[in-house]
């Protein structure tokens, strides 16, 4: 149910308790002006809520765009270290002693 049809049947049950006597009408429109403030609530609580999510939405874009961004630039640097690898490239013998901990 949208604003404007709750507010519509909302007036048509205050109209209906207009017309009923003094005693029935004092405990009704007590409770139906609890439930308006409820709605009331209801809907401000909705709205910062689809607020929020709007917000988390645009913090997501940007967090996918950053990490694709991070992924380009990833391999980028890898595409150049592997160049200045090959370009540089040791002996056989002095990449393995590089690697080795043991002392000869």
């Amino acid at each position: 149910m949208d604003e404007s049809a709750f507010q519509q049947h909302f007036s048509v049950l205050m109209d209906r308790i207009g017309n009923l006597p003094q005693r029935e009408r004092a405990m009704l429109v007590g409770l139906s002006e609890e439930a308006g403030v409820g709605d009331h609530e209801i809907s401000k609580c909705l709205n910062a809520l689809e607020q929020s999510i709007d917000y988390m939405r645009l913090c997501l874009n940007y967090l996918v765009f950053d990490l694709e961004a991070t992924r380009r630039e990833n391999t980028c640097l890898r595409n150049l270290l592997t160049e200045a690898d090959h370009e540089q490239e040791p002996p056989h013998e002095d990449r393995e002693s590089f690697w080795d901990d043991s002392t000869d």
